[in-house]
């Protein structure tokens, strides 16, 4: 009698416990992200609760699992007065936007005939292309401005310019390709370039997302590419508006131009004081061709943070292998996945969340 009391009591005690035991949830997150197999790395500190998962504040296509995940972070954090308030770091290009405003600037820069070029900024070109460069601006320099528009000479131009950037970004040595851009904007104060690259911004958002071929002539079997349009992403800005809601303090730290980011972070409710990007060394107020370090891609984002930011982040959030130490560093990393097979596999090994691209119209 006593025996069987005593099973009675076992069991029942088994069926209370039962519900706090958690399942695996870093294998339901593999499974929900992608059809692959199952992540082997550490998942997720908390479990995600029900009523965290079930709340409205994060509106958007998010994954289920991925907006948990992100709600119940959020719940968790407790301000107090004297105490850091939580960080939020944030790729810019392809992560709170569609498209790419660095190169879009670029672009607005050749078609204006905007650079301020002297023999330093020449020497940024590829040497091989320098001088093939330097004629044809040269050439559309001659022409009227209200005749540059359309012309042979504004294509090539652009041509040659846009080549010699894709010609840099192809070298495995990243330091070649993503400092150099900035490099072109000297002369420029910080503000002057935070003007121009909001009117660019401002544009990019009406134009159609979209491929340009960039041609000299209609027998011309080579064009460069480049492309058109940018969006900004709904959920992307929805989740840094709930952040700064809740207590966060949101950065952008980005691979880009930091002045022209800087420009367009109050579309995505972010500071352009909080914009952390590639940039040159100031003299008089204006930009110069030295580049002032850390370069902000790969282990070089966390530097930046470590630099001009002082701690850790709670969640970094980034698309490519450029943000992949940054989303490493943060507590919580969420990747959005632009369809790049070995950086999802770092994060199912890492356990980053993974979050499938938004679509934009």
């Amino acid at each position: 009698m006593v025996f069987g009391r005593r099973l009675f009591l076992a069991m029942l005690l088994a069926v209370v416990l039962l519900p706090a035991c958690p399942q695996d949830e870093q294998q339901q997150a593999a499974t929900a992200a992608a059809d692959t197999a199952p992540a082997t790395g550490p998942a997720p500190s908390r479990p995600v609760t029900p009523a965290a998962a079930g709340t409205d504040e994060l509106a958007g296509n998010w994954d289920a699992q991925v907006r948990g995940r992100l709600l119940e972070m959020v719940a968790r954090v407790k301000t107090a007065p004297g105490q850091p308030v939580p960080l939020a770091v944030f790729d810019f290009d392809n992560t709170c936007i569609r498209g790419d405003l660095g190169r879009a600037f670029y672009d607005h820069m050749i078609k204006t005939a905007g650079f301020h070029f002297d023999d330093q900024v020449w020497q940024a070109f590829p040497e091989g292309q320098r001088q093939a460069i330097r004629q044809a601006w040269q050439a559309l320099q001659k022409l009227p401005a209200d005749k540059r528009a359309g012309s042979p000479q504004l294509a090539l131009a652009r041509k040659l310019m846009h080549t010699a950037y894709w010609s840099l970004c192809r070298d495995p040595d990243a330091n070649k390709c993503y400092p150099w851009q900035v490099r072109f904007y000297a002369g420029y104060t910080p503000v002057q370039l935070q003007r121009l690259a909001s009117q660019v911004f401002a544009a990019e958002l009406q134009r159609p997302l979209a491929s340009e071929m960039i041609r000299t002539g209609p027998d011309d079997r080579g064009p460069a590419i480049t492309a058109s349009g940018i969006r900004v992403v709904p959920e992307i800005k929805a989740l840094i508006g709930l952040l700064e809601k809740k207590g966060f303090e949101v950065w952008i730290v980005t691979a880009g131009p930091q002045w022209v980011v800087a420009g367009a972070a109050s579309s995505l409710g972010v500071s352009p004081e909080k914009v952390i990007g590639m940039r040159t060394r100031l003299q008089e107020g204006k930009l110069t061709t030295e580049i002032e370090p850390p370069p902000t891609f790969r282990a070089g984002k966390v530097e930046a943070i470590k630099k001009f930011i002082g701690r850790k982040p709670l969640l970094a959030v980034g698309d490519s292998w450029t943000d992949a130490e940054m989303l490493d560093y943060a507590e919580h990393a969420l990747l959005i996945d632009r369809g790049y097979a070995d950086l999802k596999k770092k994060a199912q090994q890492a356990g980053w969340w993974i979050q499938p691209a938004f679509a934009v119209k």
